[in-house]
């Protein structure tokens, strides 16, 4: 399977990073980021702080944006901004902890700096939670830090599910997305029944959750997931919650790739091209379902929608523009056509030195 290509603290991707800002009127930043419309949002939310410079609402939704796109210097410094104008703000505290917390879970600090950024993630999350103690963030941010640091940094597995009990008792699909996290890095065998009993416990007290039945629909198509059939039902049930975001296409675009419904995919990209114009994250996953079920005949197809996926920018937690021309590579070499594939793949590893993969590909296609 392809490798995130955001950073975010921990490995959930179910779930938005945050969804601190409540929602407002129907299109507004706020609203957007939490939806995951992250691009609709950015122009907005920058137009709001040409006007309002000082917006604390704007900043941390501009900073949530930021960290989509796995910007996160700048993501930090719209956080740090919110946190310098209002301290006593909460929700500034919280997003500030989050973004610190997704650069000590990425891979581009050093083990010095992690060890600073630690303590000010702590204290962070203790102002946070001095200001509003039940506030969910601030929570979810411990429980992974106490979850992944090691004993001499502070790590602690009790206390980490003390923390996602908390988090689930103010926000059951939060909490349980988190449980089906952590439940997830204790299971070497790739066993599947922890985390999908989270998801299968998020949908049942929440059943009209779009978020928990993407995240049971998800977890089902995984090594171990119980079949593609009750996978397409919880897209399908996601889709009938809501079918204005892009989360519920991809989920269905997988199960029908990997059944080889093309009449039912072609249907589908066809409805989410017109829901959801500017995402065209279901192509991609169609795409990366055919090349790594390594359907021979789909591949024209598969690399149609690469193609298409690269036709226009990328929505933030998608996969970016590197990631798909490395795979639009793989595509081509796989039809044979060796020299396009590596222009591809250089590429790739051009826009993203980190794809470490996309350079291994390269120096073999050469």
């Amino acid at each position: 399977m392809l490798p995130t290509s955001r950073l975010r603290f921990g490995i959930c991707a179910a779930l938005p990073l945050l969804l601190i800002v409540p929602a407002c009127a129907q299109q507004s930043p706020a609203k957007l980021s939490e939806e995951q419309h992250y691009r609709r949002a950015e122009p907005l939310v920058r137009a709001e702080l040409a006007k309002q410079p000082q917006d604390i609402e704007a900043l941390v939704v501009l900073s949530t944006v930021e960290w989509s796109y796995g910007n996160l210097d700048q993501a930090q410094a719209a956080a740090e901004k919110a946190v310098a104008i209002a301290d006593n703000n909460a929700a500034a505290h919280a997003q500030l902890v989050n973004i610190l917390g997704a650069k000590l879970a990425s891979k581009r600090a050093g083990a010095m700096e992690k060890m600073s950024m630690s303590h000010r993630f702590r204290k962070e999350a203790e102002r946070t939670l001095q200001l509003d103690p039940g506030n969910v963030y601030a929570h979810e941010a411990l429980a992974r830090y106490y979850w992944y640091a090691p004993s001499i940094a502070g790590g602690d597995k009790n206390k980490a599910m003390q923390m996602v009990d908390l988090v689930i008792h103010r926000d059951s699909t939060r909490g349980y997305a988190l449980k089906a996290e952590l439940d997830a890095t204790l299971d070497p065998s790739k066993d599947q029944s922890k985390v999908m009993a989270d998801w299968k416990q998020a949908v049942a007290v929440q059943p009209e959750s779009y978020q928990a039945h993407i995240g049971l629909g998800n977890a089902l198509l995984t090594p171990g997931g119980e079949s593609w059939k009750a996978a397409e039902a919880e897209g399908e049930r996601a889709l009938a919650i809501d079918p204005s975001r892009g989360a519920a296409y991809r989920l269905l675009a997988r199960v029908y790739a990997g059944t080889q419904q093309w009449q039912k995919l072609d249907a589908l990209l066809a409805r989410a091209r017109t829901a959801v114009p500017d995402d065209r994250g279901e192509e991609f996953s169609a795409a990366q379902t055919i090349l790594d079920k390594n359907l021979q005949s789909q591949f024209p197809r598969a690399e149609e929608y690469l193609r298409s996926y690269l036709s226009m920018p990328t929505e933030g937690l998608e996969p970016s523009a590197a990631m798909a021309h490395w795979q639009l590579g793989l595509v081509l070499e796989k039809e044979g056509r060796r020299s396009t594939a590596l222009q591809e793949v250089q590429t790739a590893a051009t826009l993203d030195p980190s794809l470490d993969g996309a350079k291994r590909d390269a120096r073999r296609l050469q």
